[in-house]
């Protein structure tokens, strides 16, 4: 017989749960104020979660959903590897493993310490956040072609560096030993343990006060809300299976686009829908994308195409189920590579949720993002000499200059320039000033770039245009000093899905200026340059919803003015005739043109 439940009132209920979600923000603030690693730092690359201990998600923190929406699986892998059995009051485990932890970009580490409460196990905190490096070939972990995933960077299975408080020198050493810039990863690793300390004295604070019945029943009342909630979401739905596929331009080896492919079933009825990605391509290289992260990318293109506000906890991922298949590019086998798989691949996981979904509920399903552009930056500094060590230093930058924006929804423009898909809008770009004085490239061109975005009722976001130029000393530049990675650059041929009659954005471009002479430059691919180059890349704009003809003059006008759009667009386009000196509108003009325009549409269907 199932033990009644203890009845929380609403009050207790609210603050248990404003409570665990602050907690568990806390977290992941204080990573990125205190951290070394300039991802977690000034990009905010980072994500947190808190877990009871039955392993269900209690609160998801608030920073790129690329971390968190699989963390499940990550835990429970980590849990498998570890025993659960052995698990004990302040220890802290870290992994990154691609076939254990089951999330492919190896700087991208996993931080887990259990919570104890009166010597009861009550609460796992979950941390993921890129590290200053990872070992592998090259820093940064997203250069293409390596020979197998070891090559990629260091695979580190989930190991306590710290036990029962004791850090484990011996072990830690050797991981450290295997890295470049030691002495940072391990004051970022101690400080998301000293963290993660904070928030259980603050946890374990909130048990005290409520005590620990109330707030677990509490946590039990907020879950079943959450799979209520989104199965009358679901119910409403029509019944079906929906298809979508779509493609990363290759795999940095072999020069043919890699295809995700998704049959996504609705049951209304049940409150659930399936995800089966069975028919994706067989594994690749380099972007393939293991199970933690392929249901991190569907959370967040299925949250999107959901009613603003749902919870995001076990209930929540109660209504959903994910399926792929060994072998494949989305369920790769060991030794298969996977660096670059957030951005690339999972970046198309999203989108195929997002274009399925758009068949379910097209007023709810936003456009596609721009693809995720944003070369690394890497090399050893031959004019600076570490005084300590009498050593060259080595620099990697991961700026977030190049990233481009995201797709419109009904009723909504884009942001500009909120990055792509797995970034979710929460990244923050470096500051410009702080990159020219950590690594020799100078920035001289930072814009929108005009007629970029996919047109429609709503304007998709803009794409970027950026020039660094490499202000390396020649006089000590050495041919392997400066080395530029675009592992993590896509969209090359395919751009973004405009919806309901919007189009979609530019596609990605990227070129390396030598001597006054511009080549190309391939996404996932990498290339030595030399003093007084120039990268130059030119990032994809979101797609757009809704006809283009139907979009408020006003508002073609502001963007004509802005250089969002050119007049040309705006009158071939949107239909609206500008004075190309006042920017005054012509509204005889206008509304002939715009007659004309979609007679026209409407003899082509």
């Amino acid at each position: 017989m199932t033990p009644e439940r203890k009845t929380i009132d609403p009050l207790t209920l609210a603050i248990v749960e404003a409570r665990i979600n602050a907690l568990n923000l806390e977290l992941g603030a204080r990573m990125f104020r205190q951290a070394f690693s300039v991802p977690t730092a000034h990009i905010r690359d980072l994500g947190t979660v808190l877990f009871d201990k039955a392993e269900r998600v209690l609160a998801i923190g608030n920073f790129m959903p690329v971390h968190t929406g699989g963390s499940e699986v990550s835990l429970k892998g980590m849990l498998d590897w570890i025993g659960r059995e052995n698990i004990y009051e302040d220890d802290f485990i870290i992994g990154n493993d691609t076939f254990i932890v089951r999330f492919g970009h190896l700087a991208d580490w996993s931080f887990l310490r259990p919570i104890f409460y009166k010597g009861e196990l009550v609460f796992y905190h979950f941390a993921r956040t890129h590290q200053y490096d990872s070992g592998g070939a090259y820093p940064g972990c997203y250069f293409p072609r390596s020979y197998d995933c070891h090559g990629e960077g260091l695979m580190l299975p989930p190991v306590k560096i710290i036990e029962k408080g004791k850090v484990n020198e011996s072990t830690y050493s050797v991981i450290l030993r295997n890295l470049r810039g030691s002495n940072m990863v391990r004051a970022d690793n101690m400080l998301v343990y000293g963290s993660m300390k904070q928030i259980e004295k603050r946890i374990t604070s909130l048990l005290d006060e409520y005590g620990k019945d109330t707030v677990m029943a509490a946590l039990d009342e907020l879950i079943d809300r959450a799979r209520d909630a989104v199965k009358q979401v679901i119910s409403k739905w029509p019944e079906g299976t929906y298809y979508a596929e779509r493609a990363a331009d290759w795999d940095g080896t072999t020069d043919r686009p890699v295809w995700v492919r998704l049959a996504m079933t609705v049951k209304p009825k049940e409150g659930k829908v399936i995800f089966d990605f069975s028919e994706s391509d067989p594994q690749a290289d380099f972007i393939n994308v293991p199970l933690g992260q392929v249901w991190s990318s569907v959370t967040s293109g299925f949250l999107w195409c959901l009613p603003p506000g749902l919870p995001r906890n076990k209930g929540f991922f109660d209504c959903m189920e994910v399926i792929t298949k060994e072998g494949t590019c989305l369920s790769p086998v060991y030794p298969a590579t996977a660096a670059s798989q957030a951005v690339t691949l999972g970046l198309e996981i999203t989108e195929c949720v997002m274009i399925a979904m758009a068949q379910v509920d097209p007023k709810e399903a936003p456009a596609t993002w721009g693809r995720h552009v944003n070369p690394l930056y890497c090399g050893k500094r031959r004019d600076k000499i570490d005084p300590r060590t009498g050593s060259i230093m080595e620099y990697t930058a991961h700026c977030f200059h190049a990233v481009p924006s995201s797709g419109a929804a009904w009723g909504f423009d884009a942001v500009d320039g909120n990055g792509s898909s797995p970034l979710g809008g929460a990244m923050i770009r470096a500051p410009i000033e702080v990159e020219e004085w950590m690594i020799p490239y100078v920035w001289s061109k930072y814009e929108f770039l005009t007629d970029s975005c996919g047109h429609g009722r709503w304007r998709g976001g803009l794409g970027t245009h950026v020039e660094a130029k490499n202000v390396y000393n020649r006089d000590v530049w050495q041919p392997l000093d400066c080395l530029i990675m675009s592992g993590n650059a896509d969209g090359e041929r395919f751009n973004s899905v405009g919806l309901l009659g919007g189009t979609g954005g530019t596609k990605t471009r990227l070129e390396i200026e030598h001597n006054g002479v511009r080549r190309r430059f391939r996404t996932f691919d990498l290339t030595y340059i030399e003093p007084g180059d120039i990268l130059i890349t030119y990032s994809g704009g979101g797609g757009g919803v809704g006809d283009p003809l139907e979009r408020e003059v006003d508002k073609v006008r502001m963007d004509a003015m802005n250089e969002y759009i050119s007049l040309e667009t705006a009158r071939n386009v949107y239909g609206v005739v500008l004075d190309p000196v006042t920017f005054e509108v012509d509204m005889e003009a206008t509304d002939t043109l715009r007659a004309s325009l979609k007679k026209e549409k409407e003899e082509k269907k």
